[in-house]
């Protein structure tokens, strides 16, 4: 197949003609879903949430273990299977069965098996099943954001962190049971969300016979790292359990603030590296104050590591999602074990916490510097890790290689974003007019590529304008026939 036969089968699939009618107004809304899932993720840690006022910390404790062991075995069990599964969004029954199930079991234990001091094992049981259907969310979600440029993943993503705090604020304020119903209700409309989502982005495509894609293990690295030191983040507060979920949930909404306003500053010249390494001194800072901390410092040191996990997490799972789309790697068994190695790492680091927290290591000025000198040794191989790749656009290992012969097979997308580079590169194009041209390349609309890179008309008019005169094209036929020769 060549560059123009690519061209056009890209176009082909699920682009709108310029006249048709349709409502963008609701895409945003619609991608913002994934927002009441991480909001459900946050509000069913956060104590003062759920169950609320009930005093029952060790059946707290066992739904907490419980939820995460359901959440690793899903994801575990996902990536094994993912071959034979394929797009887990073409399972809508098994799907919306499982998130009803999720659903069912958020309220049974918020309102019935902890309030009534229910036998451990039957908590451990129904929480574990209740994970089930969160992790299958995640993966939905993981699917839909990895059928979208850049601009939309980082903005929705960012709007996402937003609306996960906006919507966890609101349900603190409820009285019981009313604050538990509510948390119970976020999966069922996160899921409706996305099912609407899916049906307005490119369906992914089943993994091609005879080749195989390797896991980008520096990236899961970099994901459990993050994870374990989350986990570890409150070890110096008297009150882990209850004010590390607060600061994550509040963590969450500043980042989302932050990213949001630095990409639309930066909107020129959008290097999602940016991200990584804009972090990099909050990490730092908040393993250098561990020594110092005491009682009185403790929240900063809990919420900057909760802060940097956050916006970490984005910058792997955003990388995870620019491989999936430019490469066209199958997005369930790639974010199933980058989830799986994340929840593993996190889960251990609260286990450490615990176990410190009941020693006088605390109390060792020998052992806090060594947190924060291993802590900070961490964090600058986390950034060789990163910079070891060549350029943002870097396949981390993760394309598509012939079982047959060990060869890179490139796919549909990634021949016309590389025809794109290379015309870019000879037309001395701008890195936004190159990103014009490669929806134009799709047979994208002027009103899609407005909605997708976040622009006026009149901007995207005026690069289009200035992209033809580089280009010496005066329409789109002429633009698929750069990609023809």
């Amino acid at each position: 197949m060549d560059s123009n036969e690519v061209s056009k089968t890209l176009a082909a699939e699920g682009s709108f003609a310029e006249d048709q009618s349709f409502p963008y107004a609701l895409v945003p809304l619609r991608f913002l879903g994934m927002g009441v899932f991480i909001a459900w993720l946050c509000c069913t840690h956060v104590v003062s949430i759920f169950p609320g006022s009930v005093d029952a910390p060790s059946l707290r404790a066992t739904f907490d273990t419980s939820m995460r062991f359901g959440d690793i075995a899903t994801f575990l069990v996902l990536a094994i299977a993912a071959s034979r599964i394929g797009p887990i969004s073409r399972h809508f029954r098994i799907n919306a069965a499982l998130v009803a199930v999720t659903a069912i079991g958020t309220v049974i234990v918020g309102l019935a098996l902890i309030p009534g001091h229910a036998p451990e094992s039957a908590v451990a049981a129904v929480s574990f099943v209740t994970a089930i259907g969160g992790a299958l969310l995640f993966c939905l979600w993981a699917e839909t954001y990895c059928q979208m440029g850049t601009m939309q993943t980082i903005v929705y993503g960012s709007l996402s962190c937003i609306a996960a705090a906006v919507v966890s604020f609101l349900i603190s304020t409820m009285t019981e049971p009313y604050a538990i119903i509510a948390t119970s209700l976020l999966p069922l409309g996160s899921f409706v969300c996305v099912t609407l989502s899916l049906k307005i982005v490119p369906a992914e495509h089943e993994k091609p016979n005879g080749v195989r894609f390797p896991v980008p293990w520096k990236l899961v690295a970099l994901m459990a790292f993050a994870g374990l030191a989350s986990g570890l983040a409150g070890s110096l507060l008297t009150n882990a359990d209850g004010t590390g979920a607060i600061h994550r949930v509040a963590a969450t909404g500043l980042a989302g603030v932050v990213i949001l306003i630095m990409v639309f500053v930066r909107k020129n010249r959008c290097d999602v590296r940016f991200l990584a390494k804009t972090v990099l001194p909050v990490s730092i800072v908040a393993f250098a104050l561990v020594p110092f901390a005491g009682p009185v410092w403790a929240f900063a040191v809990s919420f900057l590591i909760k802060l940097a996990y956050v916006w970490f997490t984005f910058f792997v799972l955003l990388m995870l999602a620019n491989i999936s789309y430019r490469f066209e790697v199958p997005s369930l068994r790639l974010f199933a074990i980058a989830r799986a190695a994340s929840e593993g790492a996190l889960f251990v680091g609260v286990a450490v916490r615990r176990w410190v927290q009941q020693t006088e290591l605390l109390t060792n000025d020998s052992f806090l510097f060594a947190v924060a000198i291993v802590g900070i040794v961490m964090i600058l191989v986390c950034t060789l890790i990163w910079t070891s790749e060549r350029s943002v656009n870097a396949d981390w290992g993760a394309s598509g290689i012939s079982l047959k012969d060990s060869v890179h097979v490139p796919g549909k997308r990634e021949r016309l974003i590389v025809r794109c580079e290379q015309l870019s590169e000879e037309y001395g194009l701008t890195a936004r007019e190159a990103e014009i041209l490669g929806l134009i390349a799709q047979g994208k609309s002027r009103v899609e590529i407005e909605q997708q890179l976040f622009l006026s008309q009149n901007t995207v008019k005026t690069h289009a304008r200035h992209l033809y005169a580089k280009l010496g094209v005066h329409s789109k036929e002429d633009v698929y026939k750069l990609f023809g020769e």
